[in-house]
């Protein structure tokens, strides 16, 4: 049945977009079509529909984008599917040869990396705050307030690190 919604779970570490384009591209080859994302980037919509070859690209900015940048993209050919917390889902077919990219160069790559460091910084910014102000002892007095601090913090903290490592990577691969 053609436009049937069809809704998958999946998620994907921040540095993982390469991952997350891949699956997508997969998903159209089989018919599923990115409608919508949802639930903190883990919940897909696909219309079904005819495979095609369609390449997927993601970006990330912690602004809204401007005119310009939406324009910039349609005007080379691509499609914006959808936006959440940030994210932007782009695609368009799959010409021969080589997959269209949006970043043709490592530099750009690595910027969008550190803008996700930077929203990182800005959401550990009250926790900075107010942990001094409030005392270690009474985060201590709540075992549940205790348990969400350690468990976001190694979270975050592992993401991080990932997002670094990606940047890592990038950098070395650039050309001198």
């Amino acid at each position: 049945m053609s436009g049937q919604l069809v809704r998958k779970f999946r998620w994907f570490w921040d540095d993982a977009d390469h991952k997350i384009e891949n699956w997508l591209q997969q998903m159209a080859r089989e018919g599923l079509h990115l409608s919508r994302i949802r639930c903190l980037r883990t919940v897909f919509e696909f219309k079904r529909g005819e495979p095609k070859d369609v390449t997927y690209r993601t970006d990330f900015l912690l602004t809204r984008p401007d005119p310009d940048y939406l324009l910039l993209f349609q005007d080379a050919g691509w499609e914006h599917v959808d936006d959440l917390l940030g994210w932007h889902y782009w695609r368009a077919p799959t010409g021969t040869g080589r997959p269209p990219e949006i970043f043709t160069d490592v530099p750009s790559q690595i910027r969008k990396y550190q803008r996700l460091l930077g929203l990182f910084a800005v959401a550990w910014t009250p926790l900075a705050i107010i942990v001094p102000l409030k005392g270690k002892d009474a985060l201590l007095q709540s075992q549940l307030s205790l348990g969400l601090l350690v468990g976001t913090s190694a979270v975050t903290l592992y993401a991080v690190a990932r997002l670094l490592l990606r940047i890592r990577t990038l950098k070395a691969q650039a050309p001198p």
